[in-house]
């Protein structure tokens, strides 16, 4: 297929076995949300139609985890045919299947690098006649094909919506004085060795789960504030990145206001019209945008 031809495009179709038309080492990074097979809320009528409660979907209608888990299989041993030498990759995960999900990574040929926790902080409260914690978490498995080729470290701020604990060098003058007056050189010093951190990244980031005008009637949107920070970590501008399971169009509209390009599969025509309707909502913005226009086809 021609790479011209895959560039900004969402296609309408499953990506497995489609994505096996994408030519060898095609794509510079993954970002991807697939089903999470969540078998176990399936009995839960009270809560279906809630937009935050993750219960049952039609897009996690495997006959069972084996045959869940194969087919994840095989669309990442495509993902890594696909990919360049030193490409990243991010797939969203419930806790239930992480350990295999690594396994089947590493099986495909991807190395496992880290498993990324996203504590969102609004999440559904839980009930208290169910007796269960709340959900407010969720991971990310970050993953490469050798070595990253590209690494933009970020500040820590910058990944932490709700957590600051960078400190400029103004600050830890202010705070030298004040707790040498006030004798608190224990504290200074625990906000001194924050300060150091800056630049690393953590593997725990805080937001809150999509709402206000950004969200779309897909039931496990991914916010714009989780994709971004990892995209322009883990590529540059002009490359490409793959989304198998395109949702709501979250990887596409990242890589569009990021400067990147996108190839992506929907199977549901009503959500490749959420990301259409995203689509038209980013060009009207945008008179100015060069690149190629996204599409669905």
């Amino acid at each position: 297929m021609d790479p011209q031809r895959i560039m900004n495009v969402v296609f309408n179709q499953s990506c497995h076995p489609r994505m096996q038309e994408l030519p060898d080492a095609s794509v510079d990074m993954i970002f991807t949300d697939p089903p999470y097979y969540q078998y176990r809320a399936q009995n839960v009528k009270g809560l279906k139609n809630h937009k935050d409660v993750v219960t049952e979907f039609e897009f996690d209608g495997f006959r069972s985890e084996e045959a869940y888990l194969s087919f994840l299989e095989d669309v990442l041993k495509e993902a890594y045919r696909v990919s360049k030498p030193g490409a990243s990759g991010y797939l969203f995960c419930a806790d239930d299947f992480v350990s295999y999900l690594n396994r089947i990574i590493e099986s495909a040929g991807f190395k496992v690098r880290k498993v990324i926790h996203w504590h969102k902080t609004n999440p559904f409260p839980a009930i208290s006649s169910r007796k269960m914690f709340a959900n407010s978490m969720e991971l990310i498995i970050h993953f490469t094909k050798g070595s990253p080729a590209v690494w933009n470290h970020k500040p820590v701020n910058e990944m932490h919506n709700y957590r600051n604990t960078a400190i400029t060098k103004t600050d830890i003058e202010e705070l030298i004085g004040k707790y040498q007056r006030e004798d608190k050189i224990e504290q200074l010093l625990v906000m001194m060795k924050e300060a150091l951190r800056d630049g690393e990244l953590d593997n725990l980031i805080e937001n809150p789960i999509c709402m206000g005008k950004e969200r779309t009637k897909h039931k496990t949107q991914k916010p714009l504030k989780v994709c971004v920070p990892f995209i322009e970590i883990s590529s540059n501008p002009g490359d490409v990145i793959l989304d198998p399971f395109m949702g709501a169009g979250s990887t596409a509209m990242a890589a569009l206001k990021t400067g990147r390009n996108f190839v992506g599969y929907e199977i549901d025509p009503g959500y490749c019209r959420l990301i259409q309707q995203r689509f038209d909502d980013f060009l009207a913005g945008n008179p100015g945008f060069k690149g190629k226009k996204p599409a669905i086809v």
